[in-house]
């Protein structure tokens, strides 16, 4: 239930930055509600790396500043890709975000080769590529 309320939220979120741009207003900088809306957003992490063959155990790590931002670490399992806590060591990837850039990209209100271009990457930049492919929403 928590994921269909959630998706309903960001869907109203969404639609309401569009209507805020539309009149010329910048996003609304609250961050209650932009934490939100990425934490869903980020959950589709894994699905956007669901094609990367990795190692076992490979992380990488999304870290949108701000308020509203947090860090999400995606690790490679036997069976794909999965949100869990980071391990003590460094992530193979480290993405860092700025959360206007990060909620467009997943809403793709921007490109993810124009969200690659204003990343900060620390490490392989073909799996922050694969990260930067996030979708989520439906479009």
């Amino acid at each position: 239930m928590w994921l269909d309320s959630a998706r309903d939220f960001t869907e109203f979120w969404t639609h309401r930055q569009q209507i805020r741009h539309a009149i010329g207003q910048d996003t609304d900088p609250d961050p209650r509600f932009l934490s939100v809306v990425l934490d869903t957003f980020m959950r589709a992490l894994p699905h956007a790396l669901r094609e990367v063959d990795a190692p076992l155990g490979t992380q990488i790590r999304v870290r949108i500043e701000g308020a509203a931002g947090g860090s999400w670490t995606a690790t490679a399992t036997g069976a794909g890709w999965s949100l869990a806590q980071p391990d003590a060591g460094r992530p193979a990837t480290l993405v860092g975000l700025d959360a206007e850039t990060a909620w467009r990209l997943c809403t793709r209100g921007i490109q993810p080769d124009s969200a690659l271009a204003r990343a900060r990457v620390d490490g392989d930049r073909e799996l922050a590529g694969a990260a930067c492919r996030i979708v989520s929403i439906v479009y």
